[in-house]
C-alpha cells in the first residue's frame, strides 16, 4: 500500500519544505484507496450472488430429486428436464460471469501494486534519476502479473504503443465507442 507522508497536504499552505513529490504521493495514495474500497464493495457483493448462485443449483437438484420420487413419470407438457436443463446452464453462465469479476479484481490489485511500487520509487530523490530504478521497478511489476493479456499490454506499452493498440494487442478488448451492445465473443476465456 501506498505509504502517505504525515501531515496531509501542504499546497494549500505551502513552505519552504513544500515538495511535488509529496503531492504526487498523495494523490497516487487516494488512488489506491479509491480502488481498493470499490473491490471491497464489489467482493461483498461477488460473494452474496455466488452463495446464492450455488443454493439456488442445490435447491433445483433436490427439486428434481423429490419430483421423481413422487411421481416417477412426471408428465411430459411440464417439460421439467428441459427446463431444469436451462436453469442449470443460465447458473453456469452466471459463474462464468463471475470470473471475469476475478480477472477484474485482480487486475485492479495489480493496479494498486503498481501504483504503491511508483510512490515508493519517485518518494526516494535519488531514484528517480536513475535509470536503473526504473527497470528495477519494471522488472517487478511485471513479473507480479498473472494474466497474458497483462504481460501483453505492459510490453506494448513500454515499447512505445499507443494504449489503444496496446489494448487491441492484449485480446478481448474492443475499441468501439458505440453504445449499441455488440455480440459476445468468448476470445479464449481464461478460467481459474
Amino acid at each position: 500500500m501506498v505509504e502517505l507522508p504525515l501531515g496531509g497536504s501542504a499546497a494549500h499552505n505551502p513552505d519552504l519544505a513544500w515538495d511535488q513529490v509529496r503531492e504526487t504521493i498523495l494523490m497516487m495514495g487516494i488512488a489506491v484507496a479509491q480502488v481498493r474500497h470499490a473491490m471491497e464493495e464489489g467482493s461483498a457483493s461477488f460473494t452474496t450472488l455466488a452463495d446464492s448462485f450455488a443454493v439456488t443449483c442445490q435447491h433445483i437438484e433436490s427439486l428434481r430429486n423429490d419430483l421423481t420420487q413422487i411421481l416417477p413419470t412426471l408428465p411430459a407438457e411440464l417439460d421439467l428436464p428441459n427446463k431444469i436443463s436451462e436453469i442449470n446452464a443460465q447458473n453456469m453462465q452466471s459463474i462464468i460471469a463471475f470470473q471475469f469479476y476475478d480477472r477484474l479484481s485482480q487486475r485492479l490489485e495489480h493496479v494498486c501494486s503498481t501504483i504503491s511500487e511508483l510512490a515508493v520509487l519517485v518518494s526516494d530523490h535519488a531514484l528517480p534519476h536513475q535509470a536503473h530504478a526504473w527497470l528495477d521497478l519494471q522488472r517487478k511489476i511485471r513479473s507480479q502479473y498473472t494474466m497474458e493479456q497483462e504481460k501483453v499490454l505492459f510490453d506494448a506499452i513500454l515499447h512505445g504503443d499507443p494504449i489503444h493498440t496496446a489494448l487491441i494487442k492484449a485480446g478481448n478488448i474492443s475499441i468501439n465507442f458505440d453504445p449499441k451492445p455488440r455480440p459476445a465473443d468468448d476470445g479464449g476465456v481464461e478460467l481459474f
